[in-house]
C-alpha cells in the first residue's frame, strides 16, 4: 500500500466476516459492482485476487495481504482461479475522549 491509499479507521472494530471463499464458490454479488454501508477489508488467504472500485483502484492482492473497502463505493472483485479469501466487516466505535 501506498501513503495515500485509503485505510480501515483506527476506531472501527471487527464486527462480523464473510466464510472463506473461492474461485468456485464465490457469490456472483461480489463478481458484481456492489456497494458496502460500512467500512471493509477483502483479505486474501490464498493465490490473489483482483480488486476494483471507482475511485479507480486496481488492486491485485496476494495471499496475506488485505485490501480496504471503502464504504458507499462501488467495489467488485475477479478472484484467480487458486483464490481463497474473506470479507471482513467493520462497525465504527466512537472516538477515545482525549
Amino acid at each position: 500500500m501506498t501513503p495515500d491509499s485509503p485505510r480501515v479507521p483506527a476506531t472501527a472494530t471487527p464486527a462480523r466476516r464473510t466464510p472463506t471463499f473461492d474461485a468456485a464458490n464465490v457469490p456472483p454479488a461480489l463478481t458484481k459492482s456492489h456497494v458496502t454501508s460500512t467500512w471493509a477489508e477483502l483479505v486474501v488467504v490464498d493465490g490473489s485476487v483482483l480488486f476494483v472500485d471507482d475511485t479507480p483502484r486496481r488492486v491485485h492482492a496476494a495471499s496475506g495481504e488485505r485490501v480496504p473497502i471503502i464504504p458507499g463505493t462501488n467495489h467488485h472483485i475477479e478472484p484467480a482461479h487458486d483464490a481463497a479469501f474473506y470479507v471482513q466487516f467493520y462497525e465504527r466505535t466512537p472516538e477515545a475522549p482525549d
